[in-house]
């Protein structure tokens, strides 16, 4: 479904949804027939009615689909044209489908889409006739010619595209004019987490991989400003092909053994991200499940030497160990269901030299960071939130909002950790906070405290309180020295505090607020 059409209008109808539930549905055109008596295909504008789905016969005797659109969208064809295997509805899922790129005509782009929701509007609403549809999709795309292909994720809300950043992938070949394995897998439902993979064949060697475009019902750094829609709980799975341009006139895509799995989509990784460097020398992997997933198998080791761990993780987490700094790993997390074990993508990381205490990379949204970080300032005022703009690694940091000029002009905000944290086992001498100010912040002392599960508590502050007006990353090393000379124990970590402020008045004008982003935070 496009997300490079314009269109402005707002339709108040009942989306297509039926109950949410798992089913599969699969399409192989055998005998040039299809094996579904389902299908259901659909287009905007739907005036000339020359989009057409021929069964066609390639030359080693198989069977696939075309999407045809003879007639330019200028005289009333089809800007993109939709076709939908069942309205069987899915949450979690693996879309699949043989896809070819040919020709270099511009405007070439057909994908696959999921967890899609339409309406059919008659016109009357809208300019003309057609199907208008929410969906997550993914773009096969040789808009410059086979050798400029690359796959890309959109989010479409009433066929806008959202995207304020892309999130795409140059397939690293010439050789692109030939037929291709497509895999869109969806799974979550807050936040939702899109991947789209190519391969060679299905089964065969990875060509390319979309970075995961993880979906909040907040603004994501890849939406379009000021946005705040829902995330997209369930739908319906299909595929797609478009072209609004005027010239070439129309479209002529295809596909073969397209299918829609809710067993198939693979566990996604959580942290370490895949190719993360300078990741923690005691790392706990964390990742999401699909929802068919009862069970896994973690496989762990160096490139090469991936070993299935026994006994497995109980949860979606897993501690290797203390890990060799500078090294890479790999990771995999086949999840078991009604059907066995379905294997997962391998992960990858190289080890830094450091310890994380917190890289705010889990978060999914301010509600999430803000029940984490808790500030200490009464009266339901906000103050901590989710910042993906202004980040110094990854995509996430903490942004620390304050007024001091208020009693008791001290502002806090303080993670408590489920369990007592051993700052020791990586023997680090000193905890790292990442941060940056801005120009016309107010001067003011930086402090971070440290608790143990005993109350012991330690309190070491930033000597230069123009520190929170800088515009530039900085790196605080706080000796832990400073922190066990108080008496704390580093074996059980209870609680850090990161603070702004000495107890007196800041000077900042009413209502003024000044802002303190914080990144990073880790042992070495």
């Amino acid at each position: 479904m496009s997300m490079r059409i314009t269109i402005v209008w707002v339709v108040t109808a009942v989306l297509a949804m039926a109950t949410v539930s798992f089913g599969n549905w699969v399409e192989t055109f055998e005998g040039g027939q299809f094996d579904l008596e389902t299908w259901n295909f659909l287009a905007y504008p739907q005036v000339t009615g020359t989009f057409v789905q021929p069964i066609l016969e390639a030359e080693d005797g198989t069977h696939y689909m075309a999407f045809d659109e003879t007639e330019s969208v200028g005289v009333g064809g089809a800007a993109f044209g939709a076709g939908f295997g069942s309205d069987e509805t899915f949450t979690d899922v693996r879309v699949g489908a043989v896809v070819n790129v040919a020709g270099d005509a511009s405007h070439n782009y057909h994908g696959l889409l999921a967890r899609a929701r339409y309406i059919f509007s008659d016109g009357t609403a809208t300019p003309a006739p057609g199907v208008i549809a929410d969906c997550y999709l993914m773009h096969i795309d040789w808009d410059g010619g086979p050798a400029n292909l690359k796959i890309d994720l959109e989010k479409a809300i009433q066929n806008q595209n959202i995207m304020d950043e892309d999130i795409e992938v140059l397939v690293p070949n010439l050789a692109n004019a030939r037929s291709y394995y497509a895999e869109l897998d969806v799974v979550g439902s807050g936040p939702v987490y899109v991947t789209g993979s190519l391969y060679e064949y299905k089964g065969g060697p990875l060509v390319a991989r979309t970075p995961t475009m993880v979906d909040t019902s907040g603004n994501d750094w890849w939406e379009d400003p000021d946005r705040h829609d829902e995330v997209f709980t369930g739908g319906i799975s299909g595929i797609f092909a478009q072209n609004e341009q005027p010239e070439p006139a129309g479209f002529h895509t295809t596909f073969g053994s397209i299918s829609a799995l809710s067993d198939g989509p693979s566990a996604v990784a959580l942290y370490p991200l895949d190719g993360a460097t300078d990741a923690s020398i005691v790392p706990v992997l964390q990742w999401v499940e699909a929802a068919f997933a009862t069970g896994r198998q973690v496989w762990f080791g160096t490139p090469g030497n991936l070993e299935m761990v026994d006994p497995s993780a109980e949860g979606a987490s897993f501690s290797p160990g203390l890990l060799e700094p500078g090294t890479t790993y790999q990771w995999r997390i086949d999840q078991i269901g009604s059907n066995g074990p379905v294997e997962g993508h391998t992960w990858q990381f190289t080890t830094g030299q450091t310890a994380p205490v917190d890289d705010f990379e889990l978060y999914a949204d301010t509600a999430d960071i803000a029940g984490t970080w808790v500030h200490n300032i009464e009266g339901g005022f906000e103050y901590i939130f989710l910042e993906t703009g202004t980040v110094n690694q990854g995509g996430k940091a903490l942004r620390f909002e304050y007024q001091n000029q208020y009693e008791p002009f001290v502002t806090e905000a303080t993670r408590t950790f489920e369990a007592a944290q051993d700052w020791t086992v990586s023997s680090p001498s000193s905890l790292c906070v990442t941060f940056r100010g801005r120009k016309d912040n107010a001067e003011q002392s930086l402090f971070v405290r440290v608790e143990d599960a005993a109350g012991n508590q330690a309190t070491v502050t930033l000597p230069y309180s123009y520190a929170v007006q800088s515009d530039p990353w900085r790196t605080w090393d706080v000796s832990l020295s400073d922190i066990t000379d108080a008496g704390v124990d580093l074996t059980a970590v209870q609680k850090l505090t990161i603070g702004l402020g000495d107890g007196t008045s800041s000077g900042q004008e009413d209502d003024d607020r000044d802002t303190l982003y914080v990144d990073n935070i880790c042992l070495r």
